[in-house]
């Protein structure tokens, strides 16, 4: 899809933006969040699931300051998949491996096109893990959530394993277009952007 779209708006599987050409040919690059931590971090895996575990702070810290940057760096679309399995309350845990989840993400230039996962469709797990969510905040002093029971009970009827993907259209159509920022290419943009 994002090839398709940059070769309509370009004529080319490339965009150009701030200055660069970026690749956005199929396949994409992939990496593991532990192997971009192992790269462009020099973490350990054991490191990384530990920071991601008990100090959310210095994990996504080292995220924002970095990894993405690196994945900005590279000069063709990138997914970024296979993340901590502490911080997936709605993805399900790859059999495999039980320590991360089917989550993923694209960047194209620094920019995160899409967020998507398998889907958790066991009802027991998801309640654990938003009894343990609700505690984790509780704990932080933050108001906890409510369970949603409609969607739990949900779940029990039972559904097909699934995923889902969340693709932002705007962000692709700035990519395309060459465009500095989101606002000038919204619709209804807010003054702010």
């Amino acid at each position: 899809l994002i090839a398709h779209v940059a070769r309509a708006a370009t004529g080319e599987a490339s965009v150009r933006w701030r200055g660069r050409t970026l690749d956005v040919r199929p396949p994409f690059a992939r990496v593991s969040v532990l192997e971009a931590f192992q790269r462009y971090a020099s973490l350990e895996r054991d490191t990384v699931l530990l920071l991601a575990a008990s100090d959310e702070d210095t994990y996504f810290r080292l995220l924002v300051e970095k990894i993405e940057p690196a994945l900005a760096a590279l000069p063709h679309a990138v997914v970024l998949h296979d993340f901590p399995s502490v911080h997936a309350s709605l993805a399900r845990r790859r059999p495999d491996d039980p320590t991360v989840c089917e989550r993923f993400e694209v960047y194209v230039g620094g920019v995160e096109l899409c967020n998507g996962f398998g889907e958790l469709t066991d009802a027991r797990e998801q309640r654990t893990r938003l009894e343990h969510d609700r505690e984790a905040r509780r704990h932080a002093g933050k108001v906890p959530y409510p369970i949603d029971e409609h969607f739990v009970r949900a779940l029990e009827e039972g559904m097909p394993p699934s995923g889902g993907n969340a693709l932002g259209v705007d962000r692709l159509v700035m990519l395309c277009l060459g465009a500095d920022s989101i606002g000038q290419v919204m619709a209804f943009p807010d003054d702010g952007l």
